[in-house]
């Protein structure tokens, strides 16, 4: 299955972002730029439309384990549409597709594009970094040479292949890297600007890039192309990396940022860093050290002496004994709890959402009340630490559990009242669709709202027919399909006592387990 999902052909996030955008846009404008239909005061590419191409993809895509391994590596590689971004559509589905089209890649080939990424330039302020000068105070901007370090590849301290810290002979951990060398990575990633602009209303492709201009940033500049490398502006001369490494005398800017990238990609620290990423993010919380150094080992070498091959690791994280073995399930250690976005997403995938007009799907208050959306976390350290532990039990056993940071007694009732509004209200996305043709320039906020046929339903024919044979049989399909057959015996007798009432129809009985089901501890923890 896995081998047959890495083969499935790739879809395209920038491409979905476009043709939504065409759709809402494309009659506002007549042949010299003026704007024919009133009321259109959303032309910009707003985050909208990269939203509505996610669930359109993410509905619609059978390549599920790319899909899930480009969210696992956006909460790695994090860039934001909480910032400026959320004006450029356009640039969030272009850097999504770099991580998405890299899933099973190489991780040098990722960081590579994710360093010329306009969107990471943005996020991070290394697009128009500007080199020393002393005489006028300014130095290179730091943030994008910590980020890589810090959050990208090798983390703050240097760790043994099973991801466990190295100690010095005070029994200290040792700082991969200090303020010195954050300074001299910053002066690699001088020089890189944008590739060109755009507008929405005006062809700019062939505007010449004026270095250090106030347009030089989203939304103006054109996002879904790789910075360039403008010499002139890069700052010369050796820099000092990482483990007595440096760049030389003489080397281009480009190749300044190809001699640090190769020195952070060779690092100790980043097979284990990257490994226990996306363990966590794939399968549990706290792996073992040996299951990270078994991984980790693939991230060296992927057995045919290739480092760094991404689809080697995913495969090894998967079919690793601690993540198939079922002796792990009732382990102390083991689990994870699922996050609101794919909690809801499964939802949508288990019943195969859909309408009757074949138009695209759109999303807009559910994530915003899950508190979670792709590519939306509010700073660069993504939605949740990988070091968060709650106080109680789990810091107690000094376990973690990183996504228990985004819940807190607002958001739990929270999505127990969502749930049950969805499951009974058959509420499951906003009714604002794509347009069809005939419908191409009306606003967004007037289509499709008040066409039953753009409503969107669950599939629950075959659950139905369970529910009026037998309940616990109900149960029973609801337990395999979302909890993955590991709810408590306790937990599906209690929700076949509340169902199994002569006054409920099969619908209604459906609804109610359903709902039960999703916000039980069985299914929010996934074993």
């Amino acid at each position: 299955w896995i081998d047959a999902q890495m083969q499935l052909p790739e879809m395209s996030y920038l491409d979905s972002s476009i043709m939504v955008w065409d759709h809402f846009v494309q009659a506002y404008f007549d042949e010299w730029g003026q704007v024919v239909i009133e009321g259109n005061e959303d032309i910009f590419p707003a985050s909208f439309y990269w939203r509505m191409a996610w669930w359109h993809n993410a509905i619609h895509g059978e390549d599920l384990l790319r899909q899930k391994v480009a969210l696992a590596l956006s909460e790695l590689l994090v860039v934001s549409e909480d910032s400026r971004l959320n004006r450029d559509a356009f640039g969030l589905a272009s850097y999504y597709d770099l991580l998405y089209t890299h899933a099973f890649g190489n991780y040098r080939d990722l960081i590579e594009g994710v360093t010329y990424h306009p969107a990471m330039g943005y996020y991070l302020s290394s697009i128009i970094n500007q080199p020393t000068n002393e005489e006028e105070n300014i130095h290179p901007d730091e943030n994008y040479a910590r980020e890589i370090m810090q959050l990208f590849t090798i983390g703050l301290y240097e760790l043994n292949l099973d991801g466990s810290l190295i100690l010095d002979e005070n029994d200290m951990p040792i700082e991969t890297y200090d303020n010195s060398d954050i300074g001299e990575f910053a002066r690699v990633f001088t020089g890189l600007g944008p590739a060109g602009y755009w507008a929405p209303w005006e062809d700019y492709s062939e505007e010449e890039v004026v270095w250090g201009a106030w347009y030089n940033t989203v939304p103006y500049i054109d996002a879904t192309l790789p910075m360039v490398m403008y010499d002139d502006y890069h700052e010369g001369g050796e820099k000092h990396l990482l483990n007595g490494a440096a760049t030389y005398v003489g080397a281009t800017g480009t190749e300044d940022i190809y001699i640090a990238l190769d020195n952070l990609f060779y690092h100790q620290n980043i097979a284990p860093f990257v490994s226990k990423h996306l363990i966590m993010r794939l399968v549990k919380s706290n792996p073992t050290p040996d299951y990270i150094a078994r991984v980790a080992s693939v991230f060296n070498d992927n057995g045919d002496g290739v480092r760094g091959d991404l689809g080697a690791v995913v495969k090894a994280i998967l079919l690793d004994d601690e993540a198939r073995s079922c002796e792990w399930i009732d382990h102390h250690s083991s689990g994870k709890m699922r996050e609101p976005m794919i909690r809801y997403l499964q939802l949508l995938k288990a019943f195969d959402a859909h309408n009757n007009s074949g138009k695209m799907f759109s999303v807009g208050w559910i994530p915003n009340d899950l508190g979670q959306h792709p590519m939306t976390s509010p700073s660069v350290f993504n939605f949740f630490l990988p070091s968060y532990a709650p106080s109680g039990p789990v810091s107690d056993s000094s376990l973690v559990a990183p996504e228990f940071q985004m819940l807190n007694s607002t958001l739990a009732i929270k999505y127990i009242n969502m749930s049950f509004d969805m499951i009974l209200g058959e509420y499951y996305m906003e009714s604002v669709t794509l347009a069809s043709p005939e419908e191409v320039g009306y606003p967004w906020w007037d289509m499709g709202i008040d066409n039953p046929d753009d409503h969107i339903d669950l599939d629950f024919e075959y659950e139905n027919v369970l529910a009026g044979l037998d309940p616990a049989a109900l149960v029973e399909r609801l337990n395999q399909l979302l909890a993955g057959g590991t709810m408590s015996s306790v937990t599906k007798q209690s929700i076949i006592e509340i169902i199994d009432v002569g006054y409920l129809e099969p619908s209604e009985r459906v609804k109610m387990a359903l709902y039960f089901t999703l916000i039980s501890p069985d299914y929010v923890i996934q074993k």
